[in-house]
């Protein structure tokens, strides 16, 4: 047991010596970034007829990068539409959040990096709702923590492909479901 935990802990400050002897988080930097992906409401469909939990949503976040793997961002997410049916009734949800985050990168290799984000956000979920020929829409704002991680490889020295997940809550009228997006796109330095 006491060689299992020495080796972890080597395994552990060799990493991290690495991610501090990286060059990609030595120099102060803006970025953007955008991504396309696969959004998911986690929420019950039991008794109904219809039920789509998923939808294809997307980010964009435009950021500042400290230098030292720190970094501060500011994003719009749209986690997707999603739907829910029984006979004649109809139900959409749409969540959608600003968020401000703060980052830390952890340099893997040279181009691989692993980012860990954390932060607060303003959800709006609108809500769409009809019957037979009748319809009607609402939607509440709420301010919710927002997560996420994403796995980095650089293309070249300015240009990144980013896989990431992010998570946070959506609200409607003291009902909370957890939403998250798990989504593939670029990132650009300038």
């Amino acid at each position: 047991m006491k060689k299992t935990a020495i080796t972890l802990a080597a395994l552990f400050l060799a990493v991290a010596a690495k991610a501090q002897t990286s060059n990609l988080s030595t120099a102060a930097h803006s970025y953007g970034l955008l991504s396309l992906g696969q959004g998911h409401l986690n929420t019950r469909c039991d008794g109904l007829q219809a039920c789509d939990r998923n939808g294809t949503g997307g980010k964009a976040v435009v950021g500042y990068a400290y230098g030292n793997g720190f970094s501060l961002e500011g994003g719009y997410s749209h986690f997707g539409n999603f739907h829910a049916s029984e006979g004649g009734v109809g139900l959409s949800a749409r969540p959608e959040a600003l968020s401000l985050s703060g980052a830390f990168t952890a340099n893997l290799t040279p181009e691989l990096g692993l980012v860990g984000r954390a932060g607060v956000a303003r959800v709006r979920t609108k809500l769409h709702a009809e019957v037979g020929t009748l319809s009607g829409s609402d939607s509440e704002n709420s301010t919710q923590p927002i997560v996420g991680l994403a796995l980095n490889y650089a293309l070249t020295p300015n240009a990144r492909v980013e896989l990431g997940v992010d998570a946070t809550r959506a609200q409607y009228q003291g009902e909370r479901s957890n939403v998250r997006l798990v989504s593939l796109g670029a990132r650009m330095a300038f």
